[in-house]
């Protein structure tokens, strides 16, 4: 009889990483969501003044603080820094901006200009449950909620009507304005719960009614009511106008 040869069992194949591939996370998010999660925190803390104007972030000490490794955060500093929330204070660190009074009366006026185009241009593109749905949450705010729920409101109605412009590129202007503005605004909180309820109400109001016109100049009245208020704090001491 024939012998039969010896099978032996087969090696388990260990797993190489591919050359110029990162080697995944331990909490097992791949690079583009650690760098996205990175981004939102930082970026999150910058708008809700826990890193202030002028704060110097060093990469390893804000790694350290958030518990993050530093190539995602890396990655999140400069995307911040695109969009303007960070400046280079030399080659290993960041700095929160600072946006001078000017610079933001600046924002202000362009604002103007675009904001109301872009109510003009998604006349009839919105649908009025969500403007409706918009309209009660405005409602419920009470002078109390100057912090989160104030600006969640805000942005959602400034940047709803950029959204449904049809223009990208209008919205993303809008989108970066508004972004200068807010650095400048919570230096020093606003309290212009009322005043911002009524205007932005009025802007809802003359959209449903479907008056162009009037959508468009209430988006006037609002933005320069906003620059009149500021420039009386200014001038009575109540708001600093920091360097840039």
């Amino acid at each position: 009889m024939k012998s039969h040869p010896t099978i032996k069992p087969a090696r388990t194949a260990k797993l190489r990483k591919a050359p110029g591939q990162p080697a995944p996370d331990a909490s097992g998010e791949g690079p583009k969501n650690l760098t996205d999660r990175a981004y939102e925190v930082v970026r999150r803390l910058i708008l809700q003044r826990e890193l202030s104007g002028g704060e110097v972030l060093v990469e390893g000490r804000l790694a350290e603080r958030l518990q993050m490794s530093r190539t995602p955060l890396r990655e999140a500093l400069l995307r911040l820094e695109g969009e303007g929330l960070l400046v280079r204070a030399n080659a290993r660190s960041y700095a929160v901006r600072r946006i001078t009074a000017s610079h933001y009366f600046q924002c202000l006026q362009v604002r103007e200009r675009l904001e109301s185009q872009a109510v003009s241009l998604a006349m009839g593109h919105v649908p009025a449950d969500t403007l409706q749905r918009l309209r009660n949450d405005i409602l419920s705010l009470d002078s109390s909620q100057q912090g989160s729920s104030h600006w969640h409101a805000d942005d959602e109605i400034h940047g709803m009507f950029a959204r449904a412009s049809g223009n990208a590129m209008l919205a993303e202007t809008i989108a970066h304005l508004r972004v200068l503005c807010r650095l400048f605004e919570v230096v020093d909180p606003f309290n212009r719960i009322e005043d911002d309820r009524a205007e932005h109400l009025a802007i809802l109001d003359a959209y449903l009614a479907g008056d162009e016109k009037a959508a468009e100049q209430a988006v006037v009245a609002h933005l320069r009511n906003l620059a009149r208020y500021t420039l009386s704090r200014l001038s009575n001491g109540l708001v600093s106008d920091l360097p840039q």
